[in-house]
């Protein structure tokens, strides 16, 4: 998966970070000649400002789809960035139905609240809408509380996956290779959802490396990471992705095509 944009990255901060929905599609048919299957994509407003309005994501989400969603799956993000609630995230995803979309569970259901019926009707709905959910998890005791969540059936025991977050509270954000060995060792055994890694800062591809090698899938991109592990700038988001597939080619892996990826998602129902 290829994260290119975030909700915070600017051309100030890089100038090939796709903002517009044009630069967005660019990049993703280079990443997507690259190697990556999956986009994970933040709709920005005309400030360029991360935005979860129903409308504008509505517009970019068929913009891409209608571009290259024949050559990578499209994941909408929920991203809270402190301005969005619950309801307005799930709100998001009743109105575009896109086929991929990814929750913190942090976010949706925060750790001082019980979990409302809404929540549960909505991840319910997400199950009956084939709609392939990705939890964002940030430490292992999420994952025990993901765990929990399920067998109280308040989340849903297929059609999603999970994400590892490397880093995300160290100042600055910065992922280790120890962070991806602690979230292994707290998975279940049983194997029956599949997970991916993605790394703040410039050890990312250590991070990436260590996830794949145990077994994991990763996501990569500006979202999370600009520099190479030199801290020298990359030059965009396809190269990052060409750099770490040449890595686990050299390790003997390969990577899937999308109907791989997409064959995986209607299994998971």
């Amino acid at each position: 998966m290829v994260a290119p944009n975030g909700a915070y990255l600017q051309p100030v901060h890089h100038p090939r970070v796709p903002i517009t929905g044009e630069q967005l599609i660019h990049c993703l048919h280079e990443c997507a000649e690259a190697g990556a299957t999956m986009a994970h994509i933040h709709a920005r407003d005309q400030q360029g400002a991360h935005s979860l309005d129903p409308a504008l994501n509505q517009a970019l989400y068929q913009q891409v789809i209608d571009a290259a969603g024949d050559r990578m799956v499209i994941q909408l993000t929920t991203e809270a960035v402190g301005r969005y609630s619950p309801q307005q995230q799930m709100a998001l995803i009743k109105a575009v139905k896109p086929e991929a979309a990814s929750f913190a569970l942090r976010e949706l259901i925060p750790d001082h609240q019980p979990p409302s019926k809404a929540v549960t009707d909505f991840f319910a709905w997400t199950v009956e809408a084939r709609i392939y959910s990705q939890f964002i998890l940030y430490h292992p005791r999420e994952l025990a509380r993901y765990y929990t969540l399920r067998e109280q059936g308040i989340l849903p025991s297929r059609g999603h996956h999970l994400l590892f977050v490397a880093g995300r509270d160290r100042t600055p954000p910065r992922g280790m290779s120890e962070d991806v060995v602690a979230m292994y060792h707290a998975l279940h055994a049983d194997g029956t959802i599949p997970w991916s890694v993605c790394a703040f800062g410039c050890h990312e591809s250590r991070c990436l490396t260590t996830a794949a090698t145990l077994g994991g899938d990763v996501r990569i991109g500006f979202e999370n990471n600009t520099q190479h592990i030199d801290q020298s700038q990359a030059h965009d988001n396809a190269s990052q992705i060409t750099n770490f597939r040449n890595t686990l080619e050299n390790l003997g892996y390969c990577t899937k095509p999308v109907q791989a990826l997409r064959q995986t998602m209607t299994q998971s129902f």
